[in-house]
């Protein structure tokens, strides 16, 4: 067996982030009493992803787009609100949002058979302890590192050292990461000295220069990986 010790990232690996956040960002718009849009989604989208880059570039902190986010997006629409109250509601949403990538866990529970499974995720614990008890996907794991309790993000190697650190005879070399974030998941690993899988959702395009080790589309792909 190449790989004993496999780290899986959330959302948007086994969880479907994208479907969550859409729907938790129209409950809270439509419970704050104002007008949803796509176009107003597309807005607040982009200009989260970019606050997030900038996170995982170490030059703004996960508070500082907690407590801004919603306000900056109404500013550009011309209207003053609570960001913080804002994000308390969609929080709320988003906490429950246990929509799932598919065959997630007939993928997890033939890999628990054979292999130590972790979690590797930059966000929130309370939302991502939430999300994972509520899928009933917690069950699969020895540990989950979450990047609010460790005081990193990935891809720093605060984050990945700490990961090395707190697992029971870690061996870079029998350990894969699986994720769907190139700027996190595949190079921390790079950084760390970590095989990596890329989880390509279907029309991504890789420009970054962040080259992963494997590429699956679908996650019941890792068996050819591993059994390999």
């Amino acid at each position: 067996m190449k790989y004993d010790t496999l780290l899986f990232d959330v959302d948007n690996t086994l969880l479907d982030f994208d479907a969550n956040e859409k729907e938790s960002f129209k409950s809270m718009i439509l419970d704050k009493g104002e007008e949803y849009s796509e176009e107003l989604y597309e807005t607040y989208k982009k200009m989260n992803h970019r606050m997030w880059e900038a996170v995982e570039r170490g030059e703004i902190t996960i508070d500082d787009v907690l407590y801004t986010r919603f306000s900056k997006l109404m500013n550009m629409y011309r209207k003053e609100v609570d960001g913080i109250e804002y994000e308390n509601t969609y929080r709320f949403y988003l906490n429950r949002g246990i929509q799932e990538m598919p065959n997630v866990h007939e993928v997890l529970s033939e890999l628990k058979k054979n292999h130590r499974l972790y979690v590797i995720t930059n966000g929130i614990k309370e939302t991502q302890d939430s999300r994972m008890n509520r899928s009933g996907l917690v069950k699969y794991f020895e540990e989950r590192f979450i990047s609010e309790s460790i005081g990193a993000n990935k891809p720093s190697s605060e984050f990945f050292d700490y990961v090395k650190n707190n697992i029971d005879d870690f061996n870079p070399s029998n350990t894969l990461i699986i994720g769907d974030s190139l700027t996190s998941d595949i190079k921390g690993g790079n950084l760390a000295g970590i095989d990596t899988c890329w989880f390509c959702k279907e029309g991504t395009v890789n420009n970054t220069g962040i080259i992963p080790t494997y590429e699956i589309h679908a996650l019941d792909e890792l068996f050819e990986i591993i059994e390999s």
